[in-house]
């Protein structure tokens, strides 16, 4: 009877050890982390410093500020239509001259080619008669109001089909016309398409030579209707070509189109671009980095902020040190950087912006544990 009663004090006196141990490593933690206090709200959640350091969670303060924007968009060299002409024949004729090629580069006035035409050497027989006989009158003869019309009319004609007027004044001081018709380049560009072959007959209108100025570019580059009220006419970018990744070439924005393309959602905006270098190519795809910058009077938050769900998304709030609550925001602009809150916080609060992951955890915890009970 005696072992009985040993026995069983000995087992009463080992369960009140546990218990004091128990409860003594509890008031060391609450010794230790004294600021630890769990809130009956179910959308917050209280951390210790020793937590906090350990995540090394960062906060911001919520600001309306205004942001740049970076806004990377994919592109491709066009040639810029106002500097791009197709030359073409203004007379019918022969080719009996051919001065230059596909891909050569030719100067402002340059002979392309020469053409012998019998409605040429009758246009030039026309302007020297109505030449002379201009020259035998007086203002002050009744005809000379029409001898004048018609000198004009045939000195005209001339400068439409292509003579300078050094050419027509040679004409009218030596009377000895041209045999050929010259065909020069309206400006100086490079001959990217088209050809001229020797002895062809030529009617009015044939096409000759498509010639585009390659110093000045167009590019086409494609803006997703999200990113539209970013961008503006008269920003500038950068031109970085994917043959030559490690350039940039300065472009800006002069027209944005007005058309969405249906299959793409996005909506092209041409940027015009200098081509000194000679290193862009018509047709070379590009990406177009454009400077923008966002303002108004909503807050903005860095992007690594906001937590998102399947019905929306949500910020932690810091509340003070160690406690932080969940809060639902609605979203405005968002940007890889930066993004605009529309509802749901305020100027001045500060939230979460590394070591959400952990707090969602954290939370997450809470919530179970207090459904179990």
């Amino acid at each position: 009877m005696n072992k009985r009663l040993i026995l069983i004090y000995l087992i009463a006196t080992a369960f009140l050890f546990v218990s004091c141990d128990n409860q003594t490593d509890e008031n060391n933690e609450n010794k230790n982390y004294p600021e630890r206090n769990h809130t009956d709200v179910k959308n917050e959640i209280a951390l210790t410093s020793h937590q906090i350091q350990h995540i090394d969670l960062k906060t911001e303060t919520v600001e309306i500020k205004e942001v740049d924007i970076p806004l990377i968009l994919s592109g491709r060299i066009a040639l810029n239509e106002a500097l791009t002409a197709h030359i073409t024949s203004r007379i019918r004729g022969r080719i009996e001259k051919v001065h230059a090629v596909i891909s050569d580069r030719v100067s402002k006035d340059e002979i392309l080619l020469e053409l012998y035409s019998q409605d040429f050497l009758a246009m030039q027989s026309e302007f020297i008669q109505a030449e002379e006989r201009l020259k035998r009158m007086k203002e002050s003869d009744p005809e000379y109001a029409t001898a004048k019309s018609i000198y004009e009319s045939a000195k005209k004609k001339l400068e439409v089909i292509g003579l300078n007027q050094k050419e027509i004044q040679n004409l009218a001081d030596n009377h000895s016309p041209l045999t050929l018709l010259p065909v020069r380049a309206p400006f100086a560009g490079t001959l990217i398409s088209g050809e001229a072959r020797l002895g062809e007959f030529v009617d009015v209108g044939k096409d000759f030579f498509l010639l585009a100025n390659l110093q000045n570019l167009w590019v086409l580059a494609d803006v997703f209707e999200k990113d539209l009220p970013l961008i503006r006419e008269g920003i500038t970018g950068e031109v970085i070509p994917t043959a030559y990744p490690e350039d940039s070439f300065n472009a800006k924005l002069t027209r944005i189109y007005d058309v969405v393309e249906s299959a793409s959602r996005t909506i092209k905006a041409r940027f015009e671009v200098s081509n000194t270098a000679n290193k862009l190519k018509p047709e070379m795809f590009v990406t177009v980095k454009v400077f923008s910058k966002l303002g108004g009077k909503n807050p903005k938050v860095s992007t690594t902020a906001i937590m998102k769900e399947k019905n929306g998304a949500y910020v932690f709030v810091a509340l003070n040190d160690t406690t932080f609550q969940r809060r639902e925001i609605s979203l405005g602009k968002e940007t890889k950087d930066y993004t605009e809150i529309l509802n749901g916080l305020k100027a001045g609060e500060k939230v979460v912006t590394r070591g959400t992951f952990y707090l969602k955890s954290e939370l997450a915890k809470e919530t179970f544990i207090e459904e179990e009970e």
